[in-house]
């Protein structure tokens, strides 16, 4: 079995579009912030500018993976998007709190997010 709190993605591009859509799993935290960050730059750098992250299985979001979502953002900005969905109530609570939930675009389901970023 898995560790649940060891992080995790998968990134799959959606046509028409193309929304990349991102799974996390796990714990974005100190240790597992830079390799994503890698990864979202270089999916900038190669051109993609619609995200969808899903965080359902998402358990821990620290304020260096907040800096990431927000980091995304802003390279996007103008020409892309980025949705979220999926939060789990803890998830949520960081989001309400920090007030990234006013940078980041937070959908219900993850066909609503969809949805969203293809009409960007």
């Amino acid at each position: 079995m898995a560790d649940p709190r060891k992080f995790a993605e998968t990134v799959q591009a959606i046509l028409p579009g193309p929304v990349h859509l991102i799974e996390l799993t796990g714990q974005l935290d100190v240790d597992a912030t830079g390799p994503f960050d890698d990864r979202l730059k270089s999916l900038v750098a190669g051109g993609a500018k619609k995200f969808v992250l899903d965080f359902t299985h998402l358990k821990y979001v620290g304020s260096l993976g907040l800096r990431s979502l927000i980091g995304l953002a802003n390279a996007v900005k103008g020409e892309g998007t980025v949705c979220v969905c999926g939060l789990s109530k803890d998830v949520k609570q960081v989001f309400e709190v920090t007030r990234v939930n006013m940078v980041l675009k937070v959908y219900g389901s993850r066909a609503d997010a969809l949805d969203a970023a293809r009409s960007v």
